[in-house]
């Protein structure tokens, strides 16, 4: 039989067996380094693919930023090219406007004339008293009969062109029978409607 006797000191052989035994604290220590250890790599790895995440939607919002700009500058074109024809649309109204609609006013009366009338002189001139612009045309013509003369100021005053016909005077030649007459028709201001 063989003897072995330990000749370390006491605090070595204290220290030994205090390492041998089982410690809470130090089973804690543990536990906690490797709980920290664990998180910190799961919040790195989800701080990776969030900021994948994010990348990926900020290069997808640069996108429709940069589709939005361009959007913009042919929107801004187009509202240029818009407020020019705006612009040349607005002369042509005032130009419309400042002059008699004489070619309508022929159109008209040569519609509702009867075969056998005829116009001697058209006049326009430019009517008082009204807001926006209108004209007053007074018309010189005539008629084999008093029901042409009718049968004319009951169509031109059905007309949507005319605010108002009136037929001041007719007179009938005895040498030629024909009927002479004079047509008042005010016409109304450009664009507006009949009620």
């Amino acid at each position: 039989m063989r003897v072995r006797f330990d000749l370390r000191p006491a605090e070595f052989v204290e220290r030994e067996r205090k390492q041998r035994s089982f410690n809470p604290v130090r089973l804690l220590a543990v536990l906690l380094l490797l709980f920290f250890l664990l998180s910190t790599g799961f919040y790195v790895t989800s701080a990776i693919f969030e900021t994948r995440a994010l990348r990926s939607e900020i290069e997808l919002c640069l996108d429709e930023v940069s589709g939005l700009e361009a959007s913009q500058a042919a929107l801004l074109a187009e509202i240029a090219r818009l407020k020019k024809q705006e612009a040349q649309f607005a002369k042509t109204l005032e130009i419309m406007q400042s002059e008699p609609p004489t070619l309508e006013v022929l159109n008209a009366i040569e519609t509702h004339m009867d075969y056998g009338m005829g116009v001697n002189s058209i006049r326009f001139s430019q009517a008082s008293g009204t807001d926006s612009v209108s004209y007053t045309a007074t018309v010189d013509a005539t008629a084999v009969s008093e029901e042409q003369i009718i049968s004319l100021t009951n169509g031109l005053g059905g007309d949507a062109l005319f605010f108002s016909v009136t037929m001041p005077s007719s007179k009938r030649d005895e040498k030629t029978g024909r009927v002479s007459f004079a047509l008042s028709l005010v016409l109304r201001p450009f664009g507006q409607a009949a009620p």
